[in-house]
């Protein structure tokens, strides 16, 4: 299996290289492109944690860094997201450690959106914050913000209600 960017990241490459085939974009817990410097440094951690042989160390620590912190507790969403990281696998999230590491700067051409977009992010999200969601909708002319209470970076999973009420609601709209 091959991973390499995050969903939203490859989403903004496709509008950045054939937006004309796109009718609808909806960016969940994207950023407009680059990391923070707190990111940046928590994916080189976590590449030494892994490449000396500690994956499950790191999914132990790493979790609650993904989740709201009312939420660190459940235990099926801890189940699924360590599910989900095996089911990728190890080489395959290392491959996506780095290539999110490779993108050094910022989508240049956010401005040229022009389809409806919606941009979706967990109001307690701490690797996309909630300022990184609303620099990415400020870039994008006409796009809507939704925040998800009592969601982190997994809003899909944290909050599947309500987040699919919210890309319902966008689509049909």
């Amino acid at each position: 299996m091959r991973a390499s960017l995050s969903a939203g990241q490859v989403a903004l490459e496709i509008m950045r290289t054939s937006s004309h085939r796109v009718d609808r974009l909806a960016l969940l817990s994207a950023t407009q492109g680059g990391l923070p410097p707190a990111v940046e440094t928590a994916i080189h951690q976590a590449i030494a944690t892994i490449q000396q042989g500690n994956f499950e160390q790191y999914l132990e620590a790493v979790f609650p860094s993904y989740v709201a912190p009312g939420r660190v507790q459940d235990k099926m969403l801890k189940s699924c997201f360590i599910e989900m990281a095996h089911a990728v696998g190890m080489d395959a999230g290392l491959r996506q450690m780095r290539a999110l590491l490779a993108i050094r700067r910022s989508f240049t051409n956010l401005n040229q959106i022009l389809c409806p977009t919606v941009v979706i992010g967990g109001r307690e999200d701490r690797r996309t914050t909630p300022t990184a969601h609303q620099a990415l909708a400020q870039q994008i002319p006409g796009s809507e913000l939704e925040m998800v209470d009592d969601a982190g970076h997994f809003s899909p999973l944290e909050q599947p209600g309500v987040v699919t009420s919210l890309l319902q609601r966008w689509m049909t709209a």
